[in-house]
């Protein structure tokens, strides 16, 4: 027992006093570190030399091991002992980092197609779930025969809202004309103007203002469709441009007026080519009616001038109506003109007229002036001159100078400035003859 305990502890102090063998590899490490990128295999065998030192140096103690019990003795050493195993080194593929992910991508997409049970041969749209996958936000995706029942259901409902449509927008029509009216009325031949109006403003008004349907018209026949109650408006419009000239709701605030005149001054009121009541209607904006006179009217009956628009503007055209058949113009009918009364005895009428009214004519086209002789019912009864203030001027002391003459020379006709224009033979006015 004794040897064995001697050999027991023999043994523990050789290995305590044993020199540590693996000082030295640190150096043997350093080298394969120093060389520049070894190859993994050379790395591995540089690791394994201090095992081989190692093994080198305990030929030795096996004998003492062998006699020793078996005894698990842990040596800590400043080493690592590479087998190979652990994975440290990395195998370089070739393939840029880019390229494998994109790869990975690619490899991943296969994958989940695969397990969709899409064919391998189908490729997937960019935005588009795959059979059994959802994307947020995005309604479930759905089978082919699904999507056919879903637009037969769609295309079905479709059909039965424009059906729907179609039997109201019928019933709706079928409605309007059961409440849908039309009159038929004659528009003499001189008249249709009137009512059409320029370019067709006229009847467009009417269309407008009454919201008839349509306003036919086939020669002299007027064709009116719509409501009965916008058809019965239109209707008393057109009649009333038959009968008046206007209408009523082509004017707001709309006013009727008559004035009484003598139908002596239905020539100044009209003008030369109707050029006065045309600048009456043009400024005013009223409408002039005129009656007709029959030739064998009396002179002192007096006819109504229909005045028809705006008030205000039908109480103006009184005034200026007014206006004219006293003193035969107005400022609205004559710009710049003037007007001057003169008193002349009756007498010497016939002076003023002269031969089939040769003087009266001279002074009127001489001086550019309108000389007005007042008859039985004129509203003015002395001699009006009227024109440009500096013409009516002249005209007077024309005037003055041949009453003058009338009044001194012996029987009213040896005057020194007689009218003596060579006018020829001209018509003579029934009203001249009685101071002829």
């Amino acid at each position: 027992a004794e040897p064995k305990a001697k050999a027991k502890g023999a043994a523990k102090a050789k290995a305590k006093s044993a020199p540590e063998p693996k000082k030295e590899e640190p150096k043997a490490k350093a080298a394969p570190k120093a060389a520049p990128a070894p190859e993994p295999k050379q790395a591995a065998k540089a690791k394994a030399q201090p095992k081989q030192a190692a093994s080198a140096k305990k030929p030795v103690k096996k004998v003492e091991e062998e006699e020793a019990p078996k005894e698990k003795v842990e040596i800590v050493q400043p080493f690592e002992v590479d087998d190979g195993k652990s994975g440290g080194w990395e195998v370089e593929t070739g393939v840029s980092k880019k390229n494998k992910k994109r790869l990975e991508k690619i490899a991943f997409e296969k994958e989940q197609q695969r397990l969709a049970g899409v064919p391998a041969n189908q490729k997937a749209i960019p935005g588009l779930a795959l059979p059994g996958q959802h994307i947020p936000g995005m309604a479930p995706a759905q089978s082919a025969k699904d999507a056919v029942m879903a637009t037969l259901a769609s295309a079905k409902a479709a059909g039965a809202a424009a059906g729907a449509a179609a039997r109201a927008a019928l019933e709706e029509e079928q409605k309007k004309a059961a409440q849908t009216s039309s009159a038929q009325i004659k528009v003499p031949d001189d008249k249709i103007g009137v009512v059409i109006g320029p370019k067709g403003a006229t009847i467009k008004l009417i269309q407008e203002k009454t919201g008839v349907t349509r306003i036919d018209t086939s020669g002299d026949v007027f064709v009116v469709s719509g409501p009965p109650q916008a058809v019965a408006l239109a209707e008393h419009a057109i009649k009333e441009l038959i009968a008046k000239g206007y209408c009523s709701m082509a004017y707001d605030d709309f006013k009727e007026e008559f004035v009484a005149v003598y139908p002596t001054s239905f020539p100044d009121l009209i003008g030369k080519e109707g050029v006065t009541i045309k600048a009456m209607k043009k400024e005013l904006g009223v409408e002039v009616s005129i009656p007709p006179v029959p030739k064998s009217a009396k002179q002192d009956k007096k006819y109504k001038v229909t005045l028809a628009g705006k008030k205000e503007n039908v109480e103006r055209a009184k005034e200026v109506i007014t206006h004219i058949a006293t003193y035969g113009y107005h400022e609205v009918t004559h710009e710049g003109f003037s007007h001057e009364e003169m008193e002349v005895p009756s007498w010497c009428y016939s002076f003023l007229i002269g031969k089939a009214g040769s003087e009266l004519k001279h002074i009127q086209n001489n001086y550019r002036v309108k000389v007005n002789i007042p008859r039985e019912h004129s509203l003015c009864q002395n001699v009006v001159v009227v024109g440009a203030k500096h013409d009516v001027e002249r005209a007077k002391t024309y005037i003055e100078k041949i009453l003058w003459n009338a009044e001194n020379a012996s029987r009213g006709r040896d005057r020194q400035d007689g009218a003596t224009d060579d006018w020829g033979d001209e018509e003579e006015e029934d009203w001249m003859k009685q101071y002829m």
